[in-house]
C-alpha cells in the first residue's frame, strides 16, 4: 500500500516536472521512506492512545528510531508491514512490566550486542565522515539508558538490537 502510494506520488511529481531532479525510482524510494516514517509515527500514536500509553509508545518509537539511524539493521520487504508491525510493537512496549534490575540487565545485553555487531550492513551509497564512528555513536545512545533507566527505552533498544543479529529467522528481509 505505501509502496503504491509512493510510486503514484513520484509519478505525479515527475509528470509535473519531467526535468526535475531524480528519476521516478529515486523519488519513489525517498517518498516511501518518508511515508513509512510518518505512517509509523501516526499508527504508534493511534495504537498507544488506544492502549492508554500514548507517551510511552512515542518514547519507544523515538528511542528505536534514534538508535536505528546509526546502527542499521534488518528491514521488512513491505513498508506497510513495517509501519503496522513497528507501531504495534511500540504501543505494546509500555505494557511490559520490566523491573529496575531487568532494565539494567537488558540495557547491558543490548550494549554488548551493539558493540559486537553495529553498524549492520550500511550501504555505501552516501558514505559520510561519521561512518567510522557509527558503532560508538550507537553504543553511546544505548549507554545513556544507564542514566535514564527507562524500561521502555531498554525494551525499544533491545528490539532494535535484535534486528542487528544475523539470525536465520530474520532472513528474507533487506538489510540497510
Amino acid at each position: 500500500m505505501l509502496e503504491r502510494l509512493s510510486r503514484r506520488i513520484a509519478n505525479v511529481l515527475k509528470k509535473a516536472d519531467p526535468e526535475g531532479p531524480g528519476s521516478v525510482e529515486v523519488l519513489t524510494y525517498i517518498i516511501g521512506i518518508k511515508l513509512n516514517w510518518f505512517s509509523g509515527l501516526v499508527l504508534t500514536a493511534l495504537f498507544g492512545w488506544m492502549l492508554g500509553h500514548l507517551v510511552g509508545a512515542l518514547v519507544a518509537f523515538f528511542s528505536f528510531v534514534a538508535l536505528r539511524k546509526f546502527s542499521g539493521g534488518l528491514h521488512f520487504k513491505s513498508l506497510t508491514v513495517c509501519a503496522v508491525f513497528s507501531a504495534a510493537l511500540f504501543a505494546s512496549i509500555p505494557l511490559v512490566d520490566l523491573r529496575h534490575i531487568g532494565t539494567l540487565l537488558l540495557t547491558a545485553i543490548t550494549a554488548l550486542v551493539v558493540l559486537c555487531v553495529a553498524p549492520n550492513n550500511f550501504e555505501e551509497i552516501n558514505p559520510s565522515k561519521i561512518d567510522p564512528y557509527l558503532k560508538w555513536i550507537s553504543l553511546t545512545i544505548v549507554l545513556t539508558n544507564f542514566i535514564i533507566q527507562s524500561p521502555i527505552i531498554a525494551l525499544s533498544f533491545a528490539a532494535q538490537a535484535i534486528l542487528l543479529l544475523p539470525l536465520p529467522i530474520l532472513k528474507g528481509g533487506e538489510r540497510a
